[in-house]
């Protein structure tokens, strides 16, 4: 620390004259280069902060000072992580699974991946074609530093995961919206994306189960997209992290099962979701494997491997029985059901929610804003919801509501909703 502290003052200091200094003096403190933006570069004055992660951060917050809030807006199963998956981390670490493993994740990871692949989708894996990584995040990042160039095109239905836009940024291609319409169920139309195609397409991103609207895209659809995406050369990254979480008897399709579509469809995995592993940060890319071969060298320069001991957990997760996620999923449509049964009383609309476990209702009718409503909900509700403009401007006037929470605390919290809604115009 006081070689950086040195360094830092020559590097500050050395040769600079008082006069032309941005401050008006010949040395300026760290926290000064800081607030000048000198340092910072424009990769990182480019990105926007998470306003998913603010609500978090406002709950926590509250909570610390003794004010209960209903908390409606994480996304991630409120349930622990089953047992047996706990287990087998433990028993690793016990076991001395302490060090680096390969680059790519262990092979009986891999291959434990391939086989839940075949057994529940019939879609044939290899190993070389997977990359296991520290969580989705990773996956997605990796998969598109890795054939995105400056001037690219990215298509990415909007409403969108609020990270989408800022991974094309730093491939320094441009992001192209595609807007999902409320009178379409929020669902992806092949003409619609065909309009958005230019000559500098190279991506789309698909996820669907959807976050935030809850929809699924069906086989008749993906197929459709399958074939624009043939027709125009595009690539497409399919970030289906919710597949495991699916009602109303709709059945999950990997894009990649599409004819022509193995070959140039990236797929986002993550144990995260369906097995309650958010914080274990574990998620997993399969790509082609020549390009996985390639991206390979950015997972190596970020994190040289993923988690060891974590990596046997996960394997356990996918080599045992699947009851424990059949059990959470009809946990969360009893949930989802309560919460749409809750919102057709109070008269507030929204498309009905086939997959993840969120609900994305219009609050058009109450005049304001999707932040100005999320910070009435706050103040005068005690539930924090997620605005509708963090997933860009197409989820304006809309609010993203996630039924994360026992059905008790929804019921409650609902019936505080629905209190203060008598306040505002449009009840």
């Amino acid at each position: 620390m006081a070689f950086f502290r040195k360094a830092v003052i020559i590097s500050l200091g050395g040769g600079r004259n008082p006069a032309t200094s941005r401050f008006g003096i010949g040395k300026l403190t760290i926290k000064e280069e800081m607030m000048s933006n000198r340092w910072l570069s424009e990769r990182i004055k480019g990105l926007g902060f998470s306003k998913i992660r603010e609500v978090m951060g406002r709950v926590e917050e509250a909570k610390r000072k003794g004010i209960k809030i209903t908390d409606l807006s994480i996304g991630r199963p409120d349930f622990d992580t089953p047992k047996h998956i706990k287990d087998a981390a433990a028993k690793a670490l016990a076991d001395g699974w302490v060090h680096y493993t390969a680059s790519p994740g262990t092979l009986e990871l891999r291959e434990a991946i391939c086989r839940r692949f075949q057994e529940d989708h019939q879609l044939k894996i290899d190993p070389s074609e997977i990359i296991v990584t520290t969580g989705a995040a990773e996956a997605i990042y990796i998969g598109l530093m890795s054939v995105l160039d400056p001037g690219d095109e990215v298509l990415v239905p909007e409403p969108m995961y609020v990270y989408y836009g800022g991974y094309v940024f730093l491939g320094g291609a441009k992001c192209v919206p595609v807007p999902l319409k409320e009178e379409n169920q929020f669902l992806l139309k092949a003409e619609d994306l065909e309009k958005h195609i230019t000559g500098k397409t190279k991506l789309l991103i698909l996820n669907f189960p959807h976050n935030p609207t809850g929809q699924v895209l069906l086989r008749e659809d993906l197929e459709a997209i399958a074939r624009v995406a043939i027709r125009h050369n595009i690539l497409v990254v399919a970030d289906d992290i919710y597949n495991g979480m699916l009602y109303d008897g709709v059945e999950y399709f990997p894009l990649a099962k599409a004819e022509g579509m193995k070959e140039r469809t990236l797929i986002i995995g993550s144990f995260s979701k369906t097995y309650a592993m958010d914080g274990w940060r574990i998620g997993y890319l399969i790509a082609p494997r020549e390009l996985i071969a390639q991206t390979l060298k950015l997972h190596q320069h970020i994190v040289s491997c993923p988690n060891t001991f974590v990596q046997m957990g996960a394997q356990a997760a996918l080599r045992s029985s699947q009851d424990c996620v059949r059990q959470m999923v009809a946990e969360f449509d009893r949930r989802r059901k309560k919460m749409m049964s809750r919102f057709d009383q109070m008269g507030i609309p929204y498309v009905r929610p086939r997959g993840a476990f969120y609900i994305f209702p219009s609050i058009k009718k109450f005049g304001l804003s999707s932040g100005q409503f999320v910070d009435f909900l706050f103040e005068k509700a005690r539930v924090a919801v997620v605005p509708g403009d963090a997933f860009g401007p197409g989820g304006e006037g809309y609010v993203r509501v996630s039924y994360c929470a026992p059905v008790e605390e929804i019921e409650e919290a609902m019936d505080r909703v629905r209190s203060a809604l008598a306040q505002l115009k449009g009840w």
